[in-house]
């Protein structure tokens, strides 16, 4: 009896402990790519650096795992300005902070929407005046999710419709994050990682713009919250109840940015890893779907309607495809590519168009291989090498603001990214890393890693990242705050 009980104790220890080095792999992972991205990405043009960036990188994780304990102790002195236990007061005033802060950006810098934010307040024009959904590119070119959620703000508050939807995205925003961060970690994390994104410096110059990925700010962490619940211990029925929902997130996701279709993988692989095949598994990844499809479905059945064909969500995966493989691009849409003259090269009609994009894209891959191979490398840098996007619709764009603030906007937000960076490369490389966390960890950082997958093949840019910033924002406070976690509610399936 003695040794069976053994073998099950010693079994159950390496079913823990895999996850636990993946976390940690997962992590490392990002770590090594966000460094080197940050020195590549912002500085001069051309290659000769690059071996210089790839030696400081190695030195900065060799000395995050070297000196992981003294790192740890320094980091514990900030700890000490926190409150025990953040509640409700705590998020109060973090909302507070950031309103006011995004409400005095607003009000110096209200910049002029142009490119896909006028696009997509026109859309929502459209919605709130009961018009039909349709835009010059096409009747389902764009993505319905942003302007589904602006039209019922025009209706309401008028011109000031932008202004509240990034307000109402905002607040939800800290609510999900300190929600996240509590079930991940303490209320310490889940305070600190609120104010984080409260006074993410890109996340409020966001506020004079019309931005979908402040949607997605929103629904990632809400998903990988409600999908940890369902996860638990409680009944199949609450279960189910929870990763529907997280189903639903994720399908409001998808008809905001089509790339986040195949974020339930991260559900499935995560639910495999840590409790694998059993039951719960199989009533969380079915409720899950079942949410997605539930949110999906109505805006497919209503392309169909238009088209009689079949098209999930939009028509511009082929025309992206296409602009992306070509041997002029380098895997990013720069205005270089986006000429009406290209596009005409597909066809004039929408459906014929997205087809012919991507025929015509997988020709140029195998026209181009080692070009095509050469820009997937690099994508993953592109995400993670800056966090500047909406400074440059401000000042750049918007047509507001002198040269100098721009500078100033861009290097505040840049430095403040780095710190965050940092902070999770001393979190994810401690030595102590897989007594400290739980296999729960899993989850968000397949999340982090998700839009290099997503977007190996089409369009990479800053902003195809943005959805992660809650996640990033509560690893940053784990390496401040978290002084572990039980893991035996892991254990018990």
């Amino acid at each position: 009896m003695y040794l069976s009980g053994a073998r099950i104790n010693i079994s159950q220890s390496i079913m823990l402990t895999r996850p636990l080095v993946l976390s940690q792999v997962l992590g490392a992972t990002f770590a090594a790519i966000s460094l080197f991205a940050f020195q590549w990405m912002n500085s001069a043009p051309g290659g000769w650096l690059i071996p210089v960036f790839a030696v400081v990188t190695a030195i900065t994780l060799a000395v995050a795992w070297q000196k992981s304990d003294a790192v740890r102790v320094l980091l514990a002195r900030i700890q000490r300005v926190m409150p025990s236990r953040p509640g409700l007061a705590w998020l109060l005033g973090t909302v507070a902070l950031g309103l006011t802060v995004r409400l005095v950006v607003a009000a110096a810098f209200p910049a002029k929407l142009v490119s896909d934010s006028e696009q997509y307040l026109d859309l929502a024009h459209s919605l709130a005046q009961g018009l039909d959904y349709s835009a010059p590119e096409g009747r389902a070119y764009w993505p319905p999710g942003l302007p589904l959620a602006t039209a019922p703000l025009l209706l309401l508050f008028g011109s000031a419709a932008p202004l509240i939807y990034n307000l109402i995205t905002f607040m939800l925003a800290v609510i999900a994050t300190f929600a996240l961060g509590l079930k991940l970690a303490n209320r310490q994390v889940a305070g600190l990682s609120a104010l984080f994104v409260a006074i993410w410096p890109n996340f409020v110059f966001a506020t004079p713009l019309l931005n979908k990925e402040c949607l997605l700010i929103v629904l990632w962490p809400t998903a990988v919250f409600l999908y940890l619940l369902a996860s638990e211990n409680a009944s199949n029925r609450k279960a189910c109840i929870y990763a529907l929902a997280a189903g639903a997130s994720i399908g409001y996701a998808a008809l905001t940015q089509p790339s986040g279709a195949l974020l339930g993988g991260c559900f499935a692989l995560f639910s495999l890893l840590t409790i694998g095949w059993r039951r719960r598994t199989g009533v969380c990844l079915l409720a899950a779907a079942c949410g997605a499809v539930a949110v999906v479905t109505p805006w497919t059945i209503r392309n169909y309607e238009v088209f009689h064909a079949f098209v999930p969500i939009a028509t511009e995966g082929g025309v992206n495809f296409y602009m992306v493989t070509q041997p002029e691009s380098d895997g990013r849409w720069t205005e270089n590519y986006e000429s009406e003259e290209a596009t005409s090269r597909l066809s004039s009609d929408e459906l014929a168009r997205n087809e012919h994009g991507f025929i015509l894209g997988i020709k140029s891959i195998q026209d181009h291989p080692i070009h095509f191979l050469s820009t997937i490398m690099r994508k993953p840098f592109y995400l993670f090498g800056k966090d500047v996007n909406n400074s440059y619709w401000i000042f750049e764009r918007g047509g507001v603001g002198t040269a100098r603030e721009y500078a100033v906007a861009y290097w505040v937000s840049n430095g403040f990214y780095l710190i965050i960076i940092l902070l999770i490369t001393s979190f994810a490389l401690r030595k102590t890393y897989t007594a400290d966390t739980s296999p729960a960890l899993i989850l968000p950082w397949m999340f982090v890693l998700y839009p290099i997958f997503a977007h190996s093949l089409f369009e990479t840019a800053e902003r195809h990242r943005y959805a992660i910033m809650p996640l990033t924002a509560i690893f940053a406070a784990m390496a401040i705050c978290f002084p572990g976690s039980d893991r035996n509610d892991w254990t018990r399936r």
